[in-house]
């Protein structure tokens, strides 16, 4: 609950503060042509493999990319983070997960392209490519981890059911996928993918563009099956809240990046917690007192936060394993519940100031100022515009007019 009781005109100020700091998040539109680009190339010269053409081999984005979530890193010189998905439908019959990862890793080794990019230590599931000096955008650094899966043969017919099914968790169920694991027992031994981990990328965008509960949400979801590689500014509540988390996440750990609470935990509780607001203040403070309401126990007393479009996952599962990782992700809950009401409770403009500087980011904070002078500035020029013909303003837009000159309420 809010500290102190808000007006309307104090709300809309927040609001306003809030929808400017998660824009400034964004990355740019050069940036997402540049990533769309560079994804789209990599993935045709995947889906143009011999080895694999018999399968129907296509890439697609996963995770923040493709949810909307993405954001700029905290330094200039850190990389975008970019995973990809390269689906088979079915496979060869003898192949076991090891065979299947080794054959994208090879067809990338033999590229003169993308050899030079692979990252020296492979990865646990994925491939990683450095976009660094040798890429198309010697400007920008991000990396790209391809996962390498298997679907099933009845995977597209079911993923064009789900434009006349009402949602649920059973069925998106039926669009999981099967991905490469080194750390599986069986990952060089067993030739049956559904012994394979399971994973549900596609399931988990579209129960994400569920959860927004936005007036588009038929689009966000339609988008979710087949992604457009378009640069959208506008956003939903909910990505501009999970925008938000993420950054105050990224800054308290900027110098504990290996053990920062992980996004996928972050944007699953925000999505479980949010109830549709329409307000992003009211959005915000709503998740965020709400954010651990949804992690259980199971019978070891362990901390559950199940995926919601695989209940056999648990992204919580290192956590035993890894205490300093549960441990973060306690201290960040508490620090962003503490946060954020700071901000609302402050006394005044310098003292809002000061605190969003320090939580989110001075830079951040300076860069948000200005979006929203800019913002203001153009609804004065649209104010003026209402001039009546006597050059008098119509009076249900002097107040609002008036008010544009503020940077936070009541100074």
């Amino acid at each position: 609950m809010m500290g102190r009781i808000l007006t309307k005109e104090q709300k809309d100020e927040f609001k306003d503060i809030l929808e400017t700091l998660g824009e400034s998040l964004d990355i740019t539109q050069t940036q997402y042509d540049n990533l769309t680009k560079s994804y789209k190339a990599v993935g045709e010269f995947l889906q143009n493999d011999p080895v694999f053409e018999p399968y129907k081999p296509i890439v697609t984005p996963q995770g923040s990319l493709r949810l909307g979530t993405i954001i700029q890193p905290i330094n200039p010189d850190d990389d975008l983070d970019v995973d990809l998905v390269y689906r088979l439908t079915e496979k060869n019959p003898k192949w076991t997960q090891k065979d299947l990862k080794d054959k994208v890793g090879a067809r990338l080794k033999g590229s003169d392209r993308y050899a030079p990019m692979i990252e020296k230590k492979e990865g646990r599931r994925c491939w990683t490519l450095l976009y660094r000096d040798n890429s198309d955008n010697p400007k920008e650094k991000y990396h790209m981890d391809i996962l390498p899966s298997v679907a099933d043969g009845k995977y597209v017919e079911r993923m064009t059911r789900l434009f006349s099914e009402n949602f649920s968790a059973q069925t998106v169920d039926r669009i999981s996928i099967r991905i490469t694991d080194k750390e599986a027992k069986n990952y060089a031994t067993s030739t049956h993918k559904d012994d394979w981990l399971k994973s549900n990328p596609d399931g988990y965008a579209l129960w994400f563009a569920n959860r927004c509960k936005a007036d588009e949400t038929v689009k966000l979801m339609a988008e979710a099956i087949v992604p457009v590689e378009k640069y959208k500014k506008e956003k939903t509540v909910l990505q501009r809240i999970v925008q938000i988390l993420k950054r105050h996440r990224d800054m308290m750990f900027r110098h504990d990046t290996e053990d920062k609470p992980i996004s996928i935990i972050i944007t699953t509780l925000a999505a479980r917690a949010y109830k549709g607001e329409k307000n992003l203040l009211d959005g915000l403070v709503n998740v965020v007192d709400n954010l651990e309401k949804s992690i259980t126990k199971n019978a070891r007393g362990e901390d559950v936060i199940p995926n919601p479009v695989n209940p056999e996952e648990n992204f919580a599962d290192k956590w035993p394993t890894h205490p300093k990782r549960r441990e973060n992700f306690y201290k960040w809950l508490a620090a962003v519940k503490k946060n954020v009401h700071e901000i609302l409770d402050g006394a005044n403009k310098i003292q809002i100031q000061d605190t969003i500087g320090r939580v989110f980011g001075k830079d951040l904070m300076t860069k948000a100022s200005s979006l929203l002078v800019e913002r203001r500035k153009s609804k004065i020029a649209a104010g003026v515009a209402l001039l009546t013909s006597t050059g008098k303003v119509a009076a249900s837009t002097m107040g609002k007019i008036v008010n544009t000159t503020n940077t936070f309420y009541g100074d």
